[in-house]
């Protein structure tokens, strides 16, 4: 009779407990309104502004806004060779790739040169089922050094996504336009274009222009 009375204890209290937690977890708090403004350039006014966009017009993006969209993008901001954007453990493993009408190149970001890979058109090589990649003035191909991830997809994707939203970011600080478009599961026709060794996956595309 004891055992069954204690039985009896500790169930109630388990039913208690759950059901304190139910009505915990139901339990709603209204935050206040985000603020906003429309100060330009700043972090807000960016985040209120960034949006996707599949159309471009035929403005150029001249050398100055490429620099310091890549800069945003992924460049070096401390002495120490860090990054604005953070990377697991500052394996630093991305790499950005550059197409416009002159050709396709490589951003060396530690020395903020376009690094001339090929002549060819790297906005028609991402393009695929995304034809409007085509009309943007400038592509960027945002690839991840699986060599550096020990080949952890998960951590290579992270630190891709955090350079896709500088770029989010900085366009929509500067009226310009963009999308991310997924590269896709069968990486090597674009490793044969860029000339890249197959641990040098390309996740995300992003046309860039206005």
């Amino acid at each position: 009779m004891k055992k069954n009375k204690f039985a009896m204890s500790v169930m109630t209290a388990m039913l208690g407990m759950t059901i304190c937690c139910g009505e915990a977890a139901a339990q709603e708090t209204q935050l206040p309104t985000p603020s906003k403004t429309n100060v330009a350039g700043s972090l807000n006014k960016a985040l209120q502004d960034r949006h996707s966009t599949r159309t471009f017009t035929n403005k150029v993006v001249d050398d100055q806004t490429l620099s310091d969209l890549l800069w945003a993008a992924n460049g070096v901001n401390r002495n120490d060779g860090k990054r604005t954007a953070p990377s697991a453990m500052n394996r630093q493993d991305v790499t950005i790739y550059v197409g416009k009408a002159d050709g396709t190149f490589r951003y060396d970001a530690a020395t903020n040169k376009l690094v001339k890979i090929g002549n060819s058109d790297l906005r028609k090589a991402a393009a695929g089922r995304n034809k409007f990649i085509e009309t943007a003035p400038v592509v960027l191909v945002i690839a991840s050094d699986t060599g550096l991830t020990n080949g952890n997809m998960a951590i290579s994707g992270l630190d891709a996504g955090a350079v896709m939203q500088n770029v989010y970011l900085y366009c929509a600080a500067n009226g310009m336009a963009t999308v991310c478009c997924y590269a896709g599961e069968k990486p090597v026709d674009m490793q044969k274009f860029l000339g890249i060794k197959e641990n040098i996956v390309p996740l995300v595309y992003m046309p860039v222009g206005y």
